[in-house]
């Protein structure tokens, strides 16, 4: 029998820790990306240090910098930018999503 507290989560620390942190903010959003990461079938670190899952028909992807187009959190403060690094990709199905997947990383400097 495997002992599911004994296995880690496929994220860095840092990511666990920014995800617990959105709770205090929105524990609903913190509440989905957890499960994306606990559920995920494949993760991948690029180069670049961006995280990316595959979760079903879903892909989460976790910038390491600042997602507020080079102008800075204070955009995010406004409201005018993704409240945090983390964006989603939702897929028909599992199939497309798995597909998607295999390149998505490469047309993140796009």
């Amino acid at each position: 029998m495997i002992n599911k507290d004994k296995l880690k989560m496929m994220a860095k620390d840092k990511t666990i820790e920014e995800i617990k942190n959105i709770a205090t903010v929105d524990p609903e959003r913190s509440d989905r990306l957890m499960y994306i990461i606990k559920n995920c079938s494949s993760y991948i670190v690029t180069p670049n240090e961006n995280e990316h899952w595959l979760c079903g028909s879903l892909i989460l992807t976790k910038w390491h910098m600042d997602t507020g187009y080079g102008r800075g959190y204070s955009r995010k403060y406004y409201g005018l930018s993704c409240p945090d690094n983390f964006e989603t990709w939702s897929f028909h199905n599992d199939e497309l999503a798995g597909e998607a997947f295999d390149t998505h990383y490469e047309m993140e400097d796009y």
